[in-house]
């Protein structure tokens, strides 16, 4: 059950992702206000808070895309 959740969770992040980037890219290339120019002012606005929600997703993106060190390159050795 939870296997199945956090596969959806992680379906559907990517899914967003996928998404803000196609409406990011047809903004630009039709002439609309991409995403980036609302992005931009608040992160100056706030760059305290915009600092912190960076490193909490490198951490996150880190901890789900680098796996435990154990296996065939690893110091320790195949488990």
């Amino acid at each position: 059950m939870i296997g199945n959740l956090f596969s959806w969770t992680v379906t559907a992040l990517f899914g967003t992702i996928t998404l803000l980037l196609a409406f990011e890219s047809w903004a630009l290339l039709t002439g609309h206000t991409p995403i980036s120019e609302y992005i931009r002012p608040a992160v100056h606005s706030y760059p305290g808070i915009a600092f912190v929600i960076a490193v909490v997703i490198g951490i996150l993106l880190g901890h789900f895309l680098w796996g435990p060190a154990y296996g065939r390159t690893s110091p320790e050795g195949p488990k």
